[in-house]
């Protein structure tokens, strides 16, 4: 049960950041959709491999293919599809107790959960970079050779 309600609050979060972006009637939903496959993927793998760098970067790959793909579908760009899609994945709550823990003069703590946000920032931005770097290379190599 704890699991379903992890998953609809991740779509419910990627829809409100859908309206504040405000994607169209016909993306919203797909956005939606996409909040729902990153939180998916990084319960996926962290549950199997417990490496919070991991999950993230397999729930960026993931959710970076997906914005790519629905970018072609829908003929529009993949970064709102992405940015939205990807909003649960954001370290808010570490970033936070980080934070506290820094101004309340805890710097272990303050450590532990700036590694923590470090590594579920680095995870979403390899993840993103190195999926649309595949994306431009598979678009430029067709243009070559198909032309």
């Amino acid at each position: 049960m704890n699991i379903i309600l992890q998953l609809l609050a991740a779509t419910a979060g990627s829809v409100g950041f859908g309206l504040l972006f405000h994607l169209t009637r016909t993306q919203l939903p797909l956005a939606a959709i996409g909040g729902f496959l990153s939180w998916l993927l990084y319960l996926l793998v962290n549950a199997r491999f417990s490496d919070i760098f991991l999950a993230t970067f397999c729930a960026s790959l993931g959710v970076a293919l997906y914005a790519e793909i629905l970018a072609r579908v829908c003929k529009a760009p993949s970064t709102p599809f992405f940015a939205i899609s990807v909003i649960p994945l954001i370290p808010g709550s570490s970033l936070y107790y980080c934070m506290v823990s820094f101004v309340q003069a805890r710097p272990e703590e303050a450590i532990s959960y700036g590694e923590k946000t470090f590594s579920v920032a680095l995870g979403i931005a390899a993840g993103m970079s190195l999926m649309w770097a595949f994306c431009d290379l598979h678009r430029k190599l067709r243009a070559h050779f198909c032309d």
